[in-house]
């Protein structure tokens, strides 16, 4: 008996030495995020902390926020992180300015734009071309100011403001609209009493069904180093993700901090996770084709690239290479 237990425990050893092997061996990546982390970011939170990219060779340390897209693609490009979640938009804007891009996409998480306007019924804003005349709070050099007109006739006066001004800027009257993505203003609102059924809420994604939002993205250079951590990274992404739809709840239950302090806050959050999978992740495409399925979304990714840099008079138009990869 006593030689059992001693052969139990060094086969334990062996392994518990060998696991600390592998993973000294592993590759590392620094994630950040163009906002929150939310429960709509719980599924790749829950990955890193379950230890489901670890256990394919790499460890992947999320380090915070860009903050938004284009600061996110900036911090990429630099070498401060590997890895990102970001809107798409964030990564043609920084690309197409670049001569040499460093910011690839190699995974599609919300399959349809986030971009809406959002204003209160009473003011009869139920189109983009009810616009005309209205005043509209927001980024004067965004994406939504900047393609709009490619859709609609209509002029509005922009207020330029930070995305914390914009739901008490509408609820205070200064503005007609504001603009943003679904899953954070949505439930800006709730947070301050106003229910979607006192919202029109008018969407990109009607008039550009190209388009995609969030997507995770590497660094060019990194990538080409790591072939093999990039695919194990896209394969661990995939089943996440898969899991995060059908069970949201295990995800939302990861996250910590004063976003989830109270039962009512973790509670909103995982509203606003089965919102986003409903809305944006698990759409009909996607439920036709599979997630992130690089034949079936990246015809839409190169025509949406496309659009963006006509609209936003971008410098660049490089080969799509240079702007994502889900293979």
């Amino acid at each position: 008996m006593k030689k059992f237990i001693i052969g139990v425990a060094v086969a334990m050893a062996v392994v518990f030495t060998s696991a600390m092997h592998a993973n000294a061996e592993n590759t590392k990546a620094r994630l950040i995020m163009d906002i929150g982390p939310l429960g709509v970011h719980s599924w790749i939170l829950k990955g890193i902390e379950d230890g489901a990219f670890a256990r394919r060779g790499v460890d992947v340390e999320f380090i915070g926020k860009g903050p938004g897209s284009v600061k996110t693609s900036l911090a990429i490009t630099a070498g401060k992180a590997e890895l990102g979640y970001q809107d798409y938009s964030g990564v043609v804007l920084v690309n197409s300015k670049s001569a040499d891009p460093k910011v690839i996409a190699i995974f599609v998480v919300d399959d349809k734009a986030q971009d809406a306007v959002f204003s209160f019924k009473e003011k009869g804003i139920t189109s983009f071309d009810k616009l005309d005349g209205k005043t509209l709070g927001g980024f004067i050099t965004g994406v939504t100011n900047k393609v709009l007109p490619a859709v609609t006739n209509a002029k509005w006066e922009m207020v330029n403001m930070p995305f914390s001004a914009r739901v008490p800027s509408l609820v205070t009257g200064n503005v007609d609209a504001v603009e943003g993505f679904i899953t954070t203003n949505v439930f800006n609102f709730e947070k301050v009493g106003v229910t979607r059924d006192q919202l029109n809420i008018v969407r990109m994604s009607d008039k550009f069904p190209m388009a995609v939002s969030r997507v995770i993205t590497v660094n060019s250079d990194w990538a080409a180093a790591n072939p093999k951590a990039v695919v194990a990274i896209r394969e661990v992404l995939h089943e996440l993700l898969a899991d995060f739809v059908k069970n949201p709840a295990a995800s939302v239950a990861t996250l910590s901090g004063p976003i989830v302090s109270t039962d009512a806050k973790r509670a909103l959050e995982l509203r606003r996770a089965q919102y986003g999978i409903d809305e944006l992740v698990n759409t009909p495409f996607v439920q036709k084709n599979g997630i992130s399925n690089p034949k079936a979304v990246g015809p839409r990714l190169s025509e949406y690239t496309s659009l963006l840099v006509t609209k936003l008079g971008l410098l660049n138009r490089h080969p799509d290479s240079k702007y994502f990869d889900l293979d």
